[in-house]
């Protein structure tokens, strides 16, 4: 049985539409929710909580009101300095929490102001979602946590010049033709484990302040990790490059672990600086990575080599012919 939730909340109340996983498409489409009630209820500052419903029409943010300068003077020092950073002549505000859950997006979700600034005050959920059109969200301010786990995008998606101040978790999701980071800066943790990029990937000059993975993430086309500083660990571990990999002028401060990757295309590391021990050699590389001018920090070649497959296989012939020598000799004493 199709299960409804939507409470008479009023005007001022939270925009709320919960519909269980029961529920038939013909039934998600009587409930379809408008763009325009979504947008409606972000302006006037009601959370909205959405939850498998179908959303019909665009999200144009750039409809929201233009805040006053006054407004934009009482924002805390770490907000202010990102609206500096950016350039923002226009400043524009999402004040409530955001969650659109196991839902089908019809429209585009656009923010596309050259001179503007999106600030979302509230966390972001997106998980489960499918967005049939493309999404930009493009300098934006993320003062919550910004979750899209599960989440498709079936065609671009678009976070340039992105501030996340807290966590960012897009473990699964599928992203489409074309994903930008570009000169983003994430404060938080970020964790795309499994996490499918099918076309082209842009990470260019990103910020990692706290640990990233993308362990057993899949890119299908390029991919570019160009000029970004990794602070803590990376986790790369069993991920699988299809096509070319740039990771040109990064600096990995923290612990860069690759065990297990692919790199079934070229790779191009050089003038990347390694803080500390990295280990390229445990992943696989069909092309000879490129190592120019590639700062490494030395490896304790002995310990490595146990590390290795033919270490391991060298310690197990050399224990098995020290037990032989013993059971031998243990004879021999008889």
């Amino acid at each position: 049985m199709c299960t409804v939730e939507v409470p008479v909340s009023g005007k001022r109340g939270p925009l709320v539409t919960h519909l269980s996983p029961s529920c038939t498409p013909a039934e998600r489409e009587t409930h379809a929710v408008g763009s325009a009630v979504i947008m409606e209820a972000m302006a006037t500052g009601r959370p909205v909580d959405l939850v498998g419903v179908i959303v019909r029409g665009d999200l144009i943010f750039d409809s929201l009101a233009v805040q006053t300068t006054q407004i934009s003077k009482g924002l805390t020092s770490e907000k202010q300095a990102a609206v500096n950073r950016l350039n923002v002549e226009e400043l524009r505000l999402v004040r409530e929490a955001v969650t659109i859950r196991d839902s089908v997006v019809l429209g585009a979700v656009r923010h596309r102001s050259a001179r503007g600034m999106l600030h979302f005050e509230g966390p972001v959920d997106l998980h489960g979602t499918t967005f049939k059109d493309g999404v930009d969200l493009s300098r934006s301010v993320f003062q919550g946590t910004v979750e899209v786990s599960g989440a498709t995008f079936e065609k671009e998606a678009y976070f340039v010049q992105g501030q996340f101040a807290h966590a960012l978790r897009c473990k699964e999701t599928k992203f489409g033709p074309h994903t930008r980071f570009h000169r983003s800066t994430f404060r938080g943790p970020v964790d795309c484990a499994g996490a499918l990029f099918d076309g082209m990937a842009e990470f260019l000059e990103v910020v990692f302040e706290q640990s990233v993975a993308f362990e057993r993430a899949r890119f299908g086309l390029g991919t570019g990790f160009s000029g970004s500083r990794f602070r803590q660990q990376a986790d790369f571990d069993e991920a699988i490059f299809s096509r070319e990999a740039f990771f040109g002028f990064s600096v990995f401060e923290g612990e860069a672990s690759f065990a297990g990757a692919q790199f079934l295309g070229s790779a191009d590391f050089s003038d990347v600086e390694f803080k500390k021990p990295d280990d390229l050699a445990k992943a696989r590389f069909d092309q000879k990575p490129l190592l120019i001018r590639t700062q490494r920090i030395a490896q304790d070649q002995p310990a490595e080599f146990l590390k290795s497959p033919a270490g391991q296989y060298s310690l197990t012939l050399f224990l098995l012919l020290m037990a032989a020598m013993l059971v031998a000799y243990a004879v021999k004493m008889k």
